[in-house]
Formats: structure tokens, C-alpha cells, sequence
């Protein structure tokens, strides 16, 4: 069982990693972009968000694993 968690592990991590990437390539976009219309900010804002949520989740999933491992 303890294999199976390591592997669930390093697979989210790997997750996280490209999640966290993904995030940072956004924040660095979101800093040089010049404002759209209404509805192109809403959805820009909309992906940071949901890039935000996917590394909170992915994280807290990482945690949990880790702490089956103790």
C-alpha cells in the first residue's frame, strides 16, 4: 500500500508542478496585458481563477497524501 501511495504521490506532485507553472506563466501574462473588452477581462480573470483553484486542490491533495505517509 505504501508503494501505491509514493506513486500517487509523485504523480500529483508532478501535477502540481505543471499546475504551479501554468499559474506563474499566467500572473507573468496578466502583468504585461493590456486591458480588453468586458468580456475578454472576465474570462482572462476567470483562468487565473481557476488556475488558482487547481493549485489550492492539487496542494491540499499532495498534503493528504504525504500525511498517509507518516
Amino acid at each position: 500500500m505504501t508503494d501505491s501511495i509514493r506513486a500517487a504521490l509523485e504523480a500529483k506532485r508532478a501535477e502540481l508542478a505543471a499546475a504551479e507553472a501554468e499559474l506563474a506563466n499566467w500572473v507573468d501574462y496578466d502583468s504585461r496585458r493590456r486591458d480588453g473588452s468586458g468580456a475578454q477581462d472576465r474570462r482572462h480573470e476567470e483562468m487565473g481563477e481557476s488556475l488558482r483553484r487547481e493549485v489550492r486542490a492539487l496542494r491540499e491533495e499532495v498534503s493528504k497524501l504525504e500525511s498517509q505517509l507518516q
